[in-house]
């Protein structure tokens, strides 16, 4: 499975067809999260937990129960995961100072026996990459797969166990709406007063009300 057993393989991308007519301008809140929603919440990846996305997974871990709550369809969640994180570019480094002319042929052996493993490697990862269903959005391409909702934290990179947290997440029933991007320290969060009110209590000083329109950078601010 290309992000591990957590999530399943839908046969098409027609559940997220809905998002694109629904969003803003690209590089606002509205760019990530489609209109409709009574509130709209950034929540800060940035404070004690690690950078990266151990931090994010971290967060969502503690926000999966509270989304939970608000929606009645728990076990069917949407998952959309950029594909331009470079899932099948890996490399694997050796770093070695070799002392002479024998070591030194030793480590450029190691190191085309390596860059065979890596491009074994990621010609699997593309072939499984290619089974998956895609759609677009504008200025960016996800791949798309299905889970329960508390699959927002176990998804993996493909080719590896290190975590790969969606970008773009919501139930079948649409409740709510987490969206976020490689290029922000934050997610934002589509639902009601009340789950939202729910949410800042959860995350307290890490969370504020954002209006739609607004761009990322005077969101972020």
């Amino acid at each position: 499975m290309a992000f591990g057993p957590a999530i399943r393989v839908p046969a098409d991308a027609s559940a997220a067809l809905w998002i694109a007519p629904a969003l803003g301008s690209f590089g606002t809140v509205g760019g990530l999260v489609p209109k409709g929603y009574e509130r709209y919440l950034l929540l800060d990846y940035r404070g004690g937990e690690p950078r990266g996305s151990d931090g994010v997974n971290r967060l969502f871990e503690q926000l999966v129960p509270v989304l939970a709550r608000h929606t009645s369809t728990p076990e069917h969640c949407w998952f959309a995961i950029w594909e331009g994180h470079g899932f099948d570019t890996s490399m694997t480094l050796l770093a070695a100072m070799p002392r002479d002319d024998a070591e030194r042929r030793d480590v450029e052996r190691e190191r085309q026996r390596l860059r065979e493993d890596d491009a074994r490697r990621n010609k699997s990862i593309r072939t499984a990459l290619r089974r998956l269903p895609s759609f677009d959005l504008p200025n960016r391409r996800y791949y798309l797969v299905s889970g329960a909702v508390n699959a927002a934290s176990q998804i993996e990179r493909p080719g590896g166990k290190f975590p790969q947290p969606p970008d773009l997440w919501w139930p079948e029933d649409r409740r709510w709406f987490v969206g976020g991007d490689t290029d922000l320290d934050w997610c934002y969060i589509g639902g009601s007063v009340r789950l939202l009110s729910v949410v800042a209590a959860e995350f307290q000083g890490r969370t504020r009300a954002v209006d739609w329109k607004a761009s990322n950078a005077a969101a972020g601010e």
